[in-house]
C-alpha cells in the first residue's frame, strides 16, 4: 500500500507506483519526474480522474499538476487538504461546494459552474479566479496568502438572511468575505485580466465576448487585508470593485497603492480603520443607506476612512442628502490638503448644495417647517445663486453686468420713473442712471420719481451686495 498517512492515522489504500512508496496522487513532484520524466503527469491526471468517478471527493496530501473538472456534477463537496496542485480548473460543473484546506496552489479557476459554498483556507495561490458562476451559499477566502482575487460576474442564487446581522457578527447566506489575506498584490471585482483569458484559451475553452454582469452578493466583506508592499505596486490600482450590487464593509485594510469603486450599487458601506496610500474613485455609484446606516455608521465614515491621495466623487448617486454632503467633504478635503484648491472648491459647492437639501428633508411641520423653507430660499438666492458659495468669482460679474445695464434700465424706461435736467429721455439716459445708482455716485443729473423710487433704491442695495460679494469671492479664490 501506499506509505502516505492521512491525518486521522489511517493509509492510503492505493497501489504505489513502481520503484516508490507513494501512490500516483501522493508521489511528490521532484521523486515522479525523476522515476517517469513527463509521463508523471498522464499518470496523476488519470489517477485522479478515476477517483473521481469512483465517488471519491476528498483528496488530502495530494500532488498534481494541471486538474480540469469539466461538465461534472457531485453530490458531495470535493475538497483538497494539505495538498499541492498546479492548477485548477472547474469548467460548468455542479458541486455543493468545493474546499481548499492548507494547500498550495498556482491557480484556481472557477468558470461559468454552479456551487454551494467555495472556501479557501489557511492555504496559499498565485490566483484566485471565480467567473461568470453562482452560488446558493458563500465564498469565504480567508487565513491565506493570494496573490491575485478576482471575482467576476458572479451572482447569488438564493434567498439569502436578513438584516440584524448586516451590522455585526453572525452569518449571512450569500456573503463574499476576504479575510485575513496576505501578499496581495491586486483585489478585484468584475475586472479585465487578459492573462485569465490565455490560460482559459489553453485549456480549450474560449470565452464569449458577451457584456459581463454585476456581481450580486448580499455582502462583500473586505477585512485585514495585507497587500504586498514592494514599491513596484505603489502606483498601481490595488483594490478595484466594478459593477458589485451589496452591502459593501471594508475593515483593517491598508491600500499600498490606489483603489477605486465603480459603477457599483452599495447598500450601507462601512469603511472602518481603512487607509489608502493613493487615490480612492468612486465614479457612476449609487449609494444606499438606511435610516440606521444613517444614524450610525454614515457620521463615522470621515473619522475611520483614510486617504493621502486624492478622493473622487463623479457622477454618483445618492439616497440621502446627508450621504452626499459627506461624501464631497471627504473628496473637498483631500484636493485642499494635497493643494489643488479649484478642484477642491467644486466639492466645497457640491457639499453646500448637499447640506442645503439636506435640511429641506428633514422631518419638520408647521411654522418651523416653513421658515426653513425660507431660509433655505434665502440661502440659495443670496449664496449660490450669486457666487456658488464664494466658488465663482465670474458669476457676480456677469449677474451684475446684465442686471445694471438690461434689467433695471428696461424698468425704468417701461415706467417712465426718471427724471432729469433735459426733457425727453432715451434708454441710453435710463442706461446711465442705472449704473450711477448701482455704483451708488449720485451725480444728480437724473433722479427717480414714483414707482422708480423703489426700484433705485432695490438697484443700489443690490450694486453694493454684488460688489461685496465680488470683492470678497475675488479675495478668496486669488489671495488665500
Amino acid at each position: 500500500m501506499c506509505e502516505y498517512t492521512y491525518e486521522n492515522g489511517r493509509k492510503c489504500r492505493l497501489k504505489p507506483l513502481e520503484g516508490s512508496k507513494y501512490c500516483a496522487l501522493h508521489i511528490p513532484f521532484d521523486e515522479g519526474e525523476r522515476l517517469f520524466g513527463e509521463e508523471i503527469k498522464r499518470i496523476k491526471e488519470e489517477a485522479f480522474q478515476r477517483r473521481l468517478k469512483a465517488g471519491q471527493s476528498y483528496f488530502e496530501g495530494v500532488y498534481l499538476y494541471d486538474i480540469k473538472m469539466e461538465g461534472t456534477s457531485l453530490e458531495k463537496p470535493i475538497v483538497f487538504k494539505n495538498s499541492v496542485i498546479r492548477t485548477v480548473l472547474f469548467d460548468n460543473v455542479n458541486l455543493p461546494g468545493i474546499t481548499f484546506y492548507g494547500s498550495h496552489v498556482g491557480r484556481v479557476i472557477i468558470f461559468e459552474s454552479r456551487f454551494g459554498t467555495f472556501l479557501f483556507s489557511n492555504s496559499r495561490a498565485f490566483g484566485l479566479n471565480v467567473m461568470r458562476s453562482e452560488f446558493s451559499n458563500s465564498i469565504y477566502v480567508k487565513d491565506s496568502g493570494v496573490k491575485y482575487l478576482m471575482v467576476n460576474s458572479t451572482e447569488y442564487v438564493g434567498e439569502g438572511k436578513e438584516s440584524e446581522e448586516e451590522y455585526g457578527g453572525g452569518r449571512v447566506l450569500g456573503r463574499i468575505e476576504f479575510s485575513n489575506l496576505s501578499d496581495v498584490r491586486r483585489l478585484g471585482i468584475n475586472v479585465r485580466y487578459p492573462l485569465l483569458r490565455r490560460i482559459l484559451e489553453e485549456h480549450g475553452i474560449k470565452p464569449s465576448t458577451t457584456s459581463e454582469r454585476s456581481v450580486k452578493a448580499t455582502s462583500l466583506v473586505l477585512r485585514d487585508v495585507a497587500f504586498d508592499q514592494s514599491a513596484r505596486f505603489k502606483r498601481q490600482v490595488r483594490l478595484s470593485i466594478r459593477r458589485f450590487h451589496g452591502n459593501l464593509v471594508i475593515e483593517n485594510l491598508n491600500v499600498f497603492g490606489h483603489a477605486e469603486i465603480l459603477g457599483s450599487w452599495l447598500k450601507n458601506p462601512e469603511f472602518v480603520h481603512t487607509k489608502v496610500m493613493g487615490n480612492l474613485i468612486f465614479r457612476k455609484t449609487t449609494f444606499h443607506g438606511d435610516f440606521a446606516w444613517n444614524t450610525t455608521i454614515l457620521p463615522s465614515i470621515s473619522v475611520e476612512l483614510s486617504v493621502e491621495g486624492f478622493v473622487e466623487v463623479e457622477d454618483c448617486r445618492f439616497n440621502s442628502h446627508r450621504a452626499e454632503e459627506v461624501m464631497y467633504r471627504l473628496a473637498r478635503i483631500s484636493w485642499e490638503r494635497n493643494g489643488d484648491l479649484d478642484r477642491a472648491d467644486t466639492y466645497y459647492y457640491r457639499e453646500m448644495v448637499a447640506k442645503r437639501e439636506s435640511r429641506l428633508s428633514g422631518r419638520r411641520r408647521g411654522l418651523k417647517k416653513l421658515l426653513i423653507q425660507f431660509e433655505v430660499a434665502f440661502e440659495w438666492l443670496f449664496a449660490d445663486l450669486t457666487c456658488k458659495y464664494g466658488t465663482d468669482w465670474k458669476r457676480p460679474i456677469l449677474i451684475w453686468l446684465a442686471a445694471v445695464n438690461v434689467v433695471f434700465p428696461v424698468l425704468f424706461f417701461l415706467t417712465r420713473s426718471v427724471a432729469g435736467a433735459v426733457g425727453g429721455m432715451g434708454f441710453l439716459d435710463y442706461e446711465y442712471f442705472s449704473v450711477v445708482t448701482a455704483t451708488t455716485l449720485g451725480y444728480g443729473d437724473y433722479h427717480p420719481i414714483g414707482v422708480g423710487r423703489a426700484i433705485a433704491s432695490l438697484e443700489a442695495l443690490f450694486g453694493m451686495f454684488m460688489w461685496a460679494v465680488f470683492l470678497t469671492v475675488f479675495a478668496r479664490k486669488y489671495m488665500r
